[in-house]
């Protein structure tokens, strides 16, 4: 893994669309990120199931779309246990899971911030 990024999917995705589509999806991730971590916590501090599995899954998608493989793993695993634990809540295991949330993309997040900085949004 490049700075956690797996580099397979980065080749596999510089092949299919460039270096301009790579980038422009880490500055996807990078820009949603923070939301959806926000999310999460907001999810996991007013007891919203549906909140929680929701960022949570957005995220892990955005994060293995980009190879982001701990991050998507990190919240997966809490949104899986927000979608199927009856005890969600209560457990230690929701803190945890969420502390690995916020270290997963704190693991990742210059590596994805400086490949997004070399694309150049037309906007």
């Amino acid at each position: 893994m490049a700075g956690g990024l797996k580099s397979d999917v980065l080749t596999r995705l510089r092949q299919e669309g460039g270096a301009p589509m790579v980038a422009a999806l880490a500055a996807l991730l990078a820009r949603t990120v923070p939301a959806r971590l926000a999310q999460i916590a907001h999810g996991v501090a007013h007891a919203d199931r549906a909140a929680v599995v929701r960022a949570a899954h957005s995220l892990r998608s955005s994060a293995a779309n980009l190879g982001a493989q701990e991050l998507a793993d990190a919240a997966e695993h809490i949104e899986l246990l927000a979608e199927y634990d009856t005890e969600w809540q209560q457990t230690a295991a929701l803190q945890a899971a969420a502390q690995a949330v916020n270290q997963a993309w704190s693991d990742v997040a210059d590596s994805v911030r400086r490949l997004a900085a070399t694309h150049v949004d037309p906007r």
